[in-house]
């Protein structure tokens, strides 16, 4: 009797479903007691159930409402409930169809809503449990302690890179690289950069593909240590303090510090070599990601850099959210993967998390391959940026070959699902191919967003120094500096290419959709394996 009351409930709430009269409150109230329904007793779950979520998420009338997404995300996480809770894989399968449906083909609120159920699909990903290092005292040596304590006999003199001396090692193809810390924040980020490196090289995690694991050195068994004095002159405008000296170093490849997209002509790679490094790098992270190890920032990505200092988020860039992307170019100048594979282990987290966290680490990391690779075509004439002699947007699209960056996009998902699943995607690409490249064309290859405005509140957060210092690094000369009354009023200044208009959306918003897709299905792949 109380099952067959149950399913009289289930009837009654999927008939209500189909009243054309339903308005949009009562709408969401069915679906949400219909999802109740179904987590609580899935054993009542029938096909007629499926179809009329479905049905939810294929009519357009609701999708003026403002709130629409809580309709839509309800009734695609009723599906995905079905699909995890459900005993009939008959019904699974028909949940999971349903959902794919509805990424492939719907668009807006509902198209999101779909994506977003599938990103949430749970996952049996846990990332490891890393050491700490429990060494008490730092020692303190000089740039030659570090050779004869490593027996490193034969090494030139260094020199640096951004905040890292680096010195060839005679007759080898290892370099030697003592990475330093600016600040009391990096200083952690490099104890867990040698703690990664150490743990990747000792887990025997065995890989298809090239990825050379830099090995971190230790002095008196801690890699973390205090240089007493710089063996090199600093190079004016540099940001290491000599003053704060604790490092790390380690032996490394060669093309350590070589870039897939490379702005100086003489390091550019071949198209054949560019396609096999980003694709490796794409599989790579994919593979990490699905051991539970995640590169956090394979390039550095903001909504906008200029707020950082009074954001919560720090400015960061949210994909998801669709926001102006800021300095998009400036950002895939070196990026934390290259020749010799993903590089910048102070990035990588282990993950613990939901798989809502995942999705959007996951379109976050294809989102940097795809701009990489858009720089890569940028920089065949790297000079060419921001406006023109008459004021014009610098228009280079022919510097894109279409057809190449096709092929990059469609290998990109392919080889980042591969690593990921750990199985090779089947059938069509789920994302429109020559919409998206040619949308990537338009907005990568013409500056139509060069403004950044530093907001009066920006301001007032800046010291005198921060201030001078801001507009010198975006090329104000001292003299117009001194014109600005700091404080006073907004300051436009060109600091593009950006993604978008400031303080706009992206864009590029086909990218952002392609993303969502994507990342669902990586997610839904990766659980439909692990179910299997």
């Amino acid at each position: 009797m109380y099952y067959r009351n149950l399913e009289r409930e289930r009837s009654g709430l999927e008939n209500a479903l189909k009243n054309e009269y339903l308005d949009f409150s009562a709408a969401f109230m069915v679906v949400q007691d219909l999802h109740q329904l179904v987590r609580a007793f899935p054993e009542i779950i029938r096909q007629e159930t499926i179809l009329a979520l479905k049905n939810v998420l294929e009519d357009s009338k609701h999708t003026s409402q403002t709130q629409s997404l809580f309709l839509y995300k309800e009734a695609a996480d009723a599906l995905a409930s079905i699909l995890v809770l459900s005993v009939n894989e008959s019904l699974s399968k028909k949940s999971i169809s349903s959902l794919k449906h509805i990424v492939n083909t719907g668009s807006g609120m509902q198209q999101r809503a779909a994506t977003e159920a599938m990103g949430s699909l749970p996952l049996q990903i846990c990332g490891p449990r890393m050491p700490e290092d429990r060494s008490e005292k730092i020692p303190y040596v000089k740039w030659d302690d570090i050779l004869k304590l490593n027996n490193i006999t034969a090494c030139n003199n260094p020199v640096i890179f951004g905040r890292s001396l680096v010195a060839p090692i005679n007759n080898s193809s290892k370099i030697l690289v003592v990475k330093l810390a600016v600040t009391e924040s990096a200083l952690e980020l490099i104890k867990k950069e040698a703690d990664w490196m150490h743990y990747l090289s000792a887990s025997g995690y065995s890989l298809p593909v090239e990825f050379m694991i830099p090995q971190p050195l230790q002095i008196n068994v801690s890699y973390l240590f205090r240089l007493k004095k710089l063996p090199v002159k600093l190079p004016e405008g540099s940001n290491i303090n000599p003053k704060y000296n604790y490092a790390i170093a380690y032996i490394a490849h060669k093309d350590y510090f070589s870039y897939p997209n490379d702005h100086r002509k003489a390091r550019q790679l071949t198209k054949d070599k560019f396609r096999e490094v980003i694709l490796r790098n794409a599989w790579l992270l994919g593979k990490l990601t699905s051991l539970g190890i995640i590169h956090s920032a394979p390039i550095p990505l903001f909504h906008n850099r200029v707020q950082r200092n009074r954001r919560e988020d720090r400015g960061v860039y949210e994909w998801h959210h669709g926001g102006r992307l800021d300095r998009w170019l400036y950002s895939c100048r070196y990026p934390n993967f290259g020749i010799t594979g993903i590089r910048d282990f102070e990035h990588l987290i282990s993950y613990q998390g939901s798989s809502r966290e995942l999705y959007r680490h996951i379109g976050r990391q294809i989102l940097s391959m795809v701009l990489v690779t858009g720089s890569y075509f940028r920089n065949f004439e790297a000079d060419k940026v921001g406006l023109d002699k008459h004021g014009n947007p610098v228009d280079v699209r022919y510097l894109f070959d279409k057809p190449f960056l096709q092929e990059l996009l469609r290998s990109i998902f392919q080889e980042y699902y591969n690593g990921f699943v750990e199985e090779n995607f089947c059938g069509n690409i789920p994302f429109n191919i020559e919409q998206l490249s040619a949308r990537i064309i338009e907005e990568m290859g013409v500056d139509h967003h060069m403004e950044e405005i530093l907001r009066v509140a920006d301001q007032i957060e800046m010291t005198k120094n921060e201030f001078i210092d801001f507009l010198a690094t975006r090329g104000y000369s001292q003299e117009e500096i001194e014109s600005f009354n700091k404080g006073a009023a907004d300051i436009t200044i060109q600091t593009g290419p950006h993604l978008g208009g400031f303080n706009q959306r992206i864009s590029v918003p086909e990218l952002i959709q392609c993303l969502e897709v994507v990342s669902a299905y990586c997610i839904g792949g990766r659980y439909l394996a692990e179910k299997d």
